[in-house]
């Protein structure tokens, strides 16, 4: 955290989830195994290797006059299936949310893969923690609950259910590469909480759309959009505040690129040690 410099203090810090395989030849790997690997290119969509689900730390830092996030991997842990990924990634933040008492937001960033109830039910335990990812296109939305009428019995627990393709209206111009849709939504998977949640797509009818839930609103947000070095987020004026979160999501890509990074440059793949503490001890040197 000295990192930060003091005029930086008041930005959100981000913390990427994320998993990676690691091909191996042979068996004598402790916990080697095959793993289905949907970017595998050796003809099939199964590697034999470990699966490292790992935390990548963002911070701001100054570059110029422009502000710059940094990108510091904190951990890499080998999932032996003793616990799912999900509970691995949620062992691994708690082991580190101590250090950022004193920051306002921490916000986690994941893939649709890691956003799912074991994950999520850690934002509940720490004030200054959030979490903003994407989700399957199909995952179940509802409206907020309506008011009381003061009428007899249980009062709805929510609204009507919320379609992707009919109930977001999208924004007139394009927010990057996509015009987006925004709306406060309960969803089951976030229980009782009110969250936004984001559609986006290619085209205003008809497009590839996509989903993605923040459990952090752009009022609560302080963050200087102006001086961000990358775009679209230092083009944000007033009338596209309400899409800051869905922009600060894009800061995820981060730790795809250190996975390369750490594959090509840094000899990440070609460790010999056999035993899992020993790779992951050898890993974290690294």
């Amino acid at each position: 955290m000295k990192l930060i410099p003091d005029s930086l203090q008041t930005q959100p810090v981000f913390l990427c989830v994320d998993d990676t395989m690691v091909s191996k030849f042979g068996t004598k790997f402790e916990n080697v195994s095959k793993l289905f690997d949907h970017a595998a290119h050796n003809g099939s969509n199964y590697l034999n290797g470990h699966c490292f689900v790992s935390v990548m730390l963002c911070v701001p830092v100054w570059n110029g006059d422009k502000v710059y996030y940094l990108s510091v991997p904190l951990g890499y842990r080998i999932w032996q299936k003793k616990e799912s990924k999900l509970e691995l990634a949620a062992s691994m933040i708690r082991q580190v949310m101590p250090e950022f008492h004193s920051k306002d937001h921490v916000i986690i960033l994941c893939d649709s893969w890691y956003t799912k109830q074991n994950l999520i039910s850690i934002v509940d335990e720490y004030p200054n923690l959030d979490l903003i990812g994407s989700a399957r296109i199909d995952s179940v939305m509802y409206d907020l609950a309506p008011a009381r009428t003061g009428h007899r019995g249980c009062p709805a627990k929510h609204g009507k259910r919320l379609s992707v393709e009919t109930e977001f209206a999208f924004s007139n111009e394009k927010t990057g590469d996509y015009y987006t849709g925004v709306r406060r939504v309960l969803t089951k998977i976030f229980g009782n909480k009110e969250v936004l949640a984001y559609v986006t797509s290619t085209e205003k009818e008809h497009g590839t759309k996509r989903l993605f839930f923040s459990t952090i609103f752009p009022e609560d947000l302080q963050i200087f959009c102006a001086w961000q070095e990358k775009a679209p987020l230092n083009q944000t004026g007033s009338d596209r505040m309400k899409y800051i979160p869905l922009l600060l999501y894009s800061f995820r890509w981060n730790i795809e690129t250190s996975y390369y990074e750490q594959k090509t440059f840094w000899s990440f793949c070609n460790y010999m040690v056999r035993s899992c503490k020993g790779i992951e001890m050898l890993v974290k040197s690294d």
